[in-house]
């Protein structure tokens, strides 16, 4: 975790900027944040397209703060909900300062990859390469993955990390700090994201749906939170939805007995009790949608926060 350092000097002046977090589905995007901040916000999975929306995080220092902007991974869409994602990730590029484009040790630049750097050309800012999970692949990997996208001739700065071992982060920061410029901040200092909790909670039931079913519905899950209220005694109290398609997937979700909607809300209690630091009573429900992602009106409604 780099949450708490400092880069700051008795000369300095504070930095600031949006930062985006681009690159292929399931390289660590999400990871490396939650990493970054020092706390789970973001969702994550082994599964690709778990990211949905723009997602601001907010890292503040005393010298610096740094709003990170968590986009959809960027794939080949093979329907409608897939073709918003990518949409709302190129979307994300608007009003950055700096961008963060994060690969996997490949050893040559991917064809999805280039086809994307191509796109953003337009794109003035800094960007990063942040060449991710090297604690999986050799080192000739590393480098030749390396070598292959300098020669690009796209990126100010490329550095090989590991999001999950927290290799590289510290060295992250420190240099994107230094090609943010100075200005006021953005956002109060305690200030960690800018949606609603709710938001956040029911980013983390959908997380334990898709990684506890990831056979079986994980494109097709939708969560909403129908009621949030804090009671006298400290107790939060939480009624959520999630939305599937077809009823064969709500039996998925329900399991035999109820006993998977159960495992679900067990495991997002525990997160969702550790981002409000409070005791937490989760009820969830399973309802069907007909076809609700390959509906633009329905996608907008289920994937947007708030």
């Amino acid at each position: 975790m780099v949450a708490n350092e400092r880069t700051d000097s008795p000369q300095s002046r504070f930095r600031v900027g949006f930062v985006g977090v681009l690159g292929q589905t399931n390289v660590g995007k999400s990871t490396l944040l939650n990493a970054v901040l020092g706390e789970k916000l973001l969702i994550t999975s082994s599964k690709p397209q778990t990211t949905r929306n723009r997602i601001r995080c907010v890292l503040t220092t005393d010298s610096w703060q740094i709003v990170f902007v968590d986009t959809p991974g960027l794939h080949r869409p093979a329907n409608r909900l897939g073709r918003q994602l990518l949409r709302e990730a190129y979307r994300s590029l608007r009003g950055l300062t700096a961008l963060l484009y994060v690969v996997e040790p490949w050893g040559s630049v991917n064809d999805l990859d280039r086809e994307a750097l191509e796109r953003i050309t337009d794109f003035d800012g800094p960007i990063l390469l942040l060449v991710n999970k090297i604690d999986s692949a050799s080192r000739a990997a590393v480098a030749e993955t390396l070598l292959a996208y300098e020669a690009t001739g796209r990126f100010q700065e490329l550095i090989p990390i590991s999001a999950t071992r927290g290799d590289g982060l510290s060295d992250t920061i420190d240099t994107l700090v230094g090609h943010l410029p100075e200005g006021e901040p953005l956002f109060p200092a305690d200030v960690r994201f800018d949606v609603e909790e709710e938001f956040l909670i029911s980013e983390l039931i959908r997380e334990k749906a898709v990684r506890l079913t990831y056979r079986e519905v994980p494109y097709s899950v939708a969560v909403r939170v129908k009621w949030f209220h804090e009671r006298d005694d400290g107790l939060i109290e939480i009624r959520a939805e999630l939305i599937v398609e077809r009823e064969s997937q709500k039996g998925i979700l329900v399991g035999k007995g109820g006993q998977m909607i159960r495992r679900i809300g067990t495991e997002a209690r525990y997160d969702i009790e550790r981002l409000l630091g409070k005791r937490v009573f989760l009820e969830l429900i399973v309802r069907v949608h007909p076809n609700w992602t390959r509906t633009d009106g329905s996608i907008r409604e289920l994937t947007r926060p708030g």
